[in-house]
């Protein structure tokens, strides 16, 4: 029997192995992304603010970054399919008492619980993914897939989101969850051997947990995550709750790196900061999520400026998709080939550059969809060559044994990047929109010329259309407000990619300059989760 029939049934062929293990993968990558692009259906269903939504967004996110070694010695007791079952299970039942409420604080407790469970499936299928590529170059091409399908099916949750949140209420998104992820599920249970066992690690089920490392390490990511949501709201540290926030985050992730310095066996193991290259990639892995191009920040124009609707827009966006398969597929062989890491890091970051670029010269002219295909190509192919190679440098360049630790941090870093990002973007637009508003405040008044011309033409069009003296008034005051705030937004977007495009210019110079900078991909093993 060869390797990667080991968890399978005799009769399983490998293309089904492969089909059932990425219809069970791809389903919950997809579904990551939905999430946010319901942003104002869901405010409108749970009654909450945009700070809100993101912050359920977020939580997500720091369930997996912080119960990762939690998760996994709960599955080292008990062997794989059974705990495949119940996890499925749960999921179901989980997602049922989301589409059944609208309590927001019961929605920040169960997209927390929803991101720990997830782990479970995340353990099952890296485990089964290790199995069918299970030599050096295998395993690097099979990772290649992996990011590959994970970040290349965010256009699917675009077309998702087009349909769902245009015909029905926010809620039908965790009913739809249940339905698109069944099939996978269901298949993967079938096809493995009921005797599977997929721990690398056993335990029994006397043996403790250590939970109390986990709730530090959980209490102190949620703080951070709700003083980077909500710092804008609560206007930073001019507020009394994000003082205290600050102050508990300090207090927890102390506490936190105490307790792992005195256990022998400890949570997250922090010798991993006493080498070089993962401090490198650490600070790779934030450059990387600064400069990745965040498309949020240009949809106003794309509504606007290139007449884009939410299903056009989805569509558009399978090109970033395809950009995303090229650069982790490129990537894969570059690694493979022994080409230096420089080099490679350097060509992601300059696609990110030409993005950024390309966008800021869109801004100034009347732009079609087909000027968005190259942009948003090099955008994705950006991000997937940057993605697999910091992973695969961080996670491989420490000794085997630290393999996990190195791992589980790497995606606390990439929640706290995530998160920071967002708050940048929040802080800049509201910032730099009000810089450029109050700007066109002082210059459209009614002793403008310009001003006057068009207020003239914005009443004369309703006038024409049968409204009245005032009704023509009112309304071509709203025109022109529309028509300032939709320039203020086309600035901001202008600005922030500026901004990002010196960030990633110093970002180049940076890794060009680094002395005495050598990588070796180690041999990848069973143990290293390079999530």
């Amino acid at each position: 029997m060869t390797t990667y029939q080991y968890s399978f049934k005799k009769w399983v062929p490998r293309w089904l192995m492969l089909l059932a293990i990425f219809m069970t993968l791809i389903p919950v990558g997809a579904l990551l992304g939905i999430y946010l692009g319901g942003m104002n259906s869901a405010m409108s269903y749970y009654n909450g603010d945009s700070n809100d939504i993101r912050f359920s967004v977020v939580l997500y996110y720091l369930a997996i970054a912080s119960a990762f070694p939690f998760e996994k010695a709960i599955a080292n007791k008990f062997t794989t399919k059974p705990y495949f079952a119940a996890s499925c299970i749960l999921y179901v039942l989980l997602n049922l008492i989301l589409y059944n409420t609208q309590n927001l604080i019961l929605l920040f407790v169960f997209r927390f619980l929803g991101g720990v469970l997830s782990l479970a499936f995340i353990g099952t299928l890296f485990a089964l993914i290790f199995q069918q590529f299970h030599s050096q170059r295998s395993r690097i091409l099979g990772y290649a897939l992996l990011y590959g399908s994970l970040l290349g099916s965010i256009p699917l949750s675009y077309i998702i989101d087009a349909f769902i949140f245009s015909y029905y209420n926010f809620n039908v998104l965790f009913m739809l969850k249940i339905f698109i992820c069944l099939p996978g599920f269901t298949l993967l249970f079938i096809c493995l051997k009921n005797n599977v066992d997929l721990r690398v690690e056993k335990s029994h089920l006397k043996e403790k947990v250590d939970w109390r490392s986990f709730v530090l390490y959980a209490s102190a990511l949620i703080t951070a995550a709700y003083t980077l949501c909500y710092g804008q709201y609560y206007n930073w540290f001019y507020s009394t709750h994000i003082i205290y926030a600050t102050i508990f985050f300090v207090v927890t992730l102390l506490l936190f790196f105490f307790r792992q310095l005195k256990l022998k066996k400890p949570y997250i193991d922090l010798s991993i900061y006493k080498h070089r290259n993962f401090r490198i990639g650490m600070l790779m892995l934030i450059a990387f999520y600064f400069s990745k191009g965040d498309t949020s920040v240009s949809y106003g124009f794309f509504a606007t400026g290139v007449h884009l609707d939410v299903y056009h827009k989805a569509y558009v966006m399978i090109v970033n998709g395809l950009g995303v398969f090229a650069g982790a597929a490129l990537t894969a062989r570059f690694l493979l080939v022994g080409t230096r890491i420089r080099l490679i890091w350097l060509t992601g970051f300059a696609s990110l550059l030409f993005f950024h670029i390309y966008m800021i010269f869109i801004f100034g002219n009347q732009a079609e969809t087909s000027d968005l295909w190259l942009p948003l190509f090099f955008q994705g192919f950006g991000n997937g060559t940057l993605m697999l190679s910091i992973v695969m440098f961080y996670a491989t360049g420490v000794p085997a044994e630290i393999g996990f630790s190195a791992s589980v941090t790497g995606v606390s870093y990439r929640f706290f990047s995530f998160t920071a990002s967002m708050a940048l973007i929040a802080f800049m637009s509201l910032k730099q929109g009000s810089t450029h508003y109050n700007d066109f405040a002082q210059e459209v008044v009614t002793t403008n010329p310009e001003s006057t011309q068009h207020i003239k033409a914005y009443s004369q069009a309703f006038l024409n259309k049968g409204a009245s003296q005032l009704q023509a008034k009112a309304g071509a005051k709203k025109l022109l407000g529309a028509e300032v705030r939709q320039q203020t937004n086309l600035l901001y977007a202008r600005d922030y990619y500026i901004y990002m495009s010196t960030f990633i210019i110093l970002v180049m110079l940076s890794i060009a300059l680094i002395p005495h900078f050598q990588y070796h991909l180690r041999k990848i093993g069973d143990k290293l989760v390079p999530l």
